[in-house]
């Protein structure tokens, strides 16, 4: 903490708080504030302003630089919670037996449309305060018209919540789990997992230690769970005539009219998400509660519980046609979780036109904002949304809205993936131009382009499963090739072999033999980063067959440059050295610059790793040569670190320096933050090597900013190394 490190220091300096700030100018309530922790992040003018008081070397200052980053320290807790729900009422009972419970689980069932997640957020934003080491939510669709949410998929999310870095997240689900209950252990945490579909569902996202408490709300009474748990249960059932009247009041801002809110009330059923429905139709009319209840009348002429369909379409019915398209448009997104800009591009309307629309939509409350410029949709509403689509827009249209998304998704990813991986060969079912309305983020930095693939990552294997399920196969097979990098940086390797299973069957689906081998080359690395190392040389072998059995020589080569890595993975060098070079000559035969310049690199590399470094600087030279010649500046910029951690090992760190320099100069401009922070880094490592500790700190903090800022797995290293106390003096 900052705090501690300014005591210390001050100490150290023998200075009181009062002398520390007449002298540095920083008041002295502020300096009490710092030290008692009530200020865990400070301006950096004031951090720098006390480093030159307390008149800190250069190996203390960067220490005390590192102390007032933000994640310095433990991570902030998770706050996951969606936003209460505006208006909510009632359910006096139900709050009390939460606040009651003293199981660890406690399980919310009822009916859709009862307001099981309305009830479970509310109370769980009252008592958020008792859970001080942070609240979780997930959505497990459980009940969704497409797949439900894989428990793997949240555990891996909750591990990210938690501040568990990448790169301490081990590769397998049982692994995984055992770590979140672990790392729960001990912790005040609230887990809200809502929409469950049953017991085997929830079992593995159960934290663990008795301080954490789980509400799982469910249509079921998933009983297995409450017998295991020793919950008694909690069962969610249509609120009473008068909570039901009050709640609908409250929607109509009005008690002007009993007679007509209770005859309502009696027409809705008093289902919560059908009151909520007509609250906001009432609003939107300014129709007295009695010309409702008129309106709503069966043609027998008396009111009587409706079907919530019926509620449904009397809502839908009252949009503007716009907004009646825009619905059923939404009602074909796998996702019921979407953001505006692929609402526009499954709309195929401009943007403003969109939000405009999507006002009226969430007016009526048939969608809901729940962060800014994401919207969601009930799963009732939903599945109606894709009714009404299914009825009323042609298959052509409906083609052409989902091919509009998926195009959105896919051109998107793409972008982001030739920012995250400058280095990686072109992709080889290359992309057409997006269709007429899609306008995909092009122009995307490092921060922007990993902002949004976190941020829209489960989205993406959703539309990735559903352009399977359509069967737009080129979609799925360029969908998962953009996702692989991400996938793989953030040791999402399930998820990553996920995506290539669906690229294969999408290759197969094609007859395309090329796309098939490509998906069986990157199942092979994905399996063996898994330690499945009979399944990646299964993967190896029918690439090889492929490639081999459509006099694909390029295939083949690219087959045995990535069987090289798998061998590397499972500890055969030399296996790893000899699948290299026949690459190598096999691209080299092809007159294939970009590809031979990255198999000369992976042989030189190959060869440093055994031993072999002063053979290995010919192939590094060899491949800096070829990179010029294809104008592949991103691997020219890893040639030249690679070359520089050669030298390294030759004990010549002044040409070490020399060629990280080098580097860092051809970089210039190029948006790769990245290979910059890689190539600061070994900067800093042969600086200490040499003696000049503080060129070495000044290096490595300028590497951890880079890195810090991406959220890189590296970051927790360099941190390590900036604390090392360095030598004695």
């Amino acid at each position: 903490m900052f705090g501690d490190a300014l005591r210390e220091f001050r100490v150290r300096a023998l200075l009181t708080q009062e002398e520390l700030a007449a002298l540095s100018g920083v008041s002295e309530r502020q300096i009490r504030e710092i030290e008692s922790g009530r200020v865990t992040v400070p301006r950096a003018s004031t951090v720098r302003v006390l480093a030159d008081t307390l008149k800190l070397s250069p190996a203390d200052r960067a220490a005390f630089q590192l102390a007032a980053q933000p994640d310095a320290g433990h991570p902030p807790a998770p706050a996951q919670l969606p936003g209460d729900v505006d208006g909510f009422t009632g359910r006096d009972a139900a709050l009390r037996a939460l606040d009651a419970a003293t199981a660890a689980v406690v399980t919310v069932s009822g009916p859709a449309g009862v307001g099981k997640t309305s009830l479970a957020v509310h109370w769980s934003r009252l008592a958020a305060p008792r859970f001080p080491d942070g609240q979780l939510y997930v959505d497990l669709r459980g009940f969704s018209h497409h797949t439900t949410v894989d428990p793997a998929e949240v555990i891996r999310g909750f591990l990210d919540a938690l501040g568990v870095p990448p790169d301490r997240i081990p590769s397998g689900f049982d692994a995984q789990a055992a770590l979140y209950r672990s790392r729960s252990v001990g912790r005040r945490l609230l887990v809200v997992l809502d929409n469950a579909r049953d017991a085997d569902q929830v079992r593995p996202l159960l934290p663990g230690g008795p301080a954490a408490r789980t509400v799982v709300t469910s249509r079921r009474q998933l009983t297995a769970l409450v017998a295991e748990t020793g919950d008694a249960g909690l069962r969610l059932d249509i609120p009473e005539v008068d909570e039901a009247v009050e709640l609908l009041s409250r929607r109509l801002g009005t008690d002007t009219d009993p007679a007509g809110v209770t005859a309502i009330v009696a027409a809705c059923g008093r289902l919560p998400l059908a009151l909520a429905l007509v609250g906001a139709r009432a609003r939107l009319t300014g129709f007295r509660p009695s010309a409702i209840a008129a309106e709503l009348r069966h043609p027998g002429g008396r009111l009587a519980a409706l079907e919530i369909d019926a509620v449904f379409s009397w809502s839908y019915d009252a949009l503007s046609p716009a907004a009646a398209r825009l619905f059923r448009l939404l009602g074909l997104a796998t996702s019921a979780d979407i953001a505006v800009a692929a609402v526009a591009a499954v709309a195929g309307r401009a943007l403003p036109e969109v939000r405009r629309t999507l006002a009226e939509l969430t007016h009526a409350s048939l969608v809901i904002e729940h962060a800014p410029g994401r919207y969601r949709t009930h799963d009732l509403l939903h599945a109606y949304a894709r009714e009404r689509a299914m009825a009323e827009e042609s298959e052509a249209a409906r083609q052409a809205a989902l091919t509009r998304l998926l195009d959105h998704y896919t051109h998107t990813a793409y972008h982001a993936e030739l920012v995250l991986n400058p280095v990686r060969a072109p992709i080889p079912m290359t992309l057409a131009a997006p269709t007429d309305g899609v306008e995909p983020k092009r122009v995307f930095d490092l921060p922007a382009a990993l902002d949004w693939l976190r941020t829209e990552q489960a989205v993406l294997l959703t539309a990735l499963r559903q352009a399977e399920e359509e069967g737009m196969h080129r979609h799925a097979w360029q969908l998962s090739w953009a996702l692989d990098t991400f996938l793989n940086d953030q040791r999402r390797w399930q998820d990553e072999g996920a995506a290539w299973a669906v690229a294969l069957r999408a290759a197969t689906a094609l007859t395309d033999r090329p796309a098939a081998a490509h998906a069986h080359r990157f199942l092979s690395a994905v399996h063996g980063r898994l330690d499945r190392f009979d399944d990646a040389h299964d993967h190896m072998r029918q690439a090889l067959d492929l490639s081999l059995a459509a006099g694909h020589r390029a295939g083949e080569a690219e087959s045995r440059f990535v069987l090289s890595y798998v061998y590397w993975l499972q500890g055969d060098r030399e296996q790893a050295l000899d699948q290299a070079e026949q690459a190598l000559s096999l691209f080299t035969e092809l007159d294939d610059p970009l590809w031979a310049g990255k198999a000369s690199l992976a042989v030189g590399w190959y060869l440093s790793e055994i031993g072999a470094c002063q053979e290995a600087l010919s192939y590094h030279e060899r491949a800096l040569e070829l990179q010029q010649r294809a104008g592949d500046l991103a691997n020219e910029v890893v040639t030249w670190d690679t070359l520089g951690v050669l030298h390294q090992r030759l004990g010549d760190p002044e040409t070490a320096i020399r060629h990280y320099e080098s580097g860092l100069r051809r970089i210039g401009t190029m948006e790769s933050p990245g290979l910059r922070a890689q190539l600061l880094g070994h900067l800093g490592d042969v600086s200490e090597a040499i003696g000049d500790w503080q060129t070495a700190r000044e290096r490595w903090l300028e590497a951890y900013e880079i890195l810090r800022e991406l959220g890189h797995p590296q970051t927790g290293d360099l941190r390590r190394k900036l604390q090392s106390p360095g030598p004695s003096s």
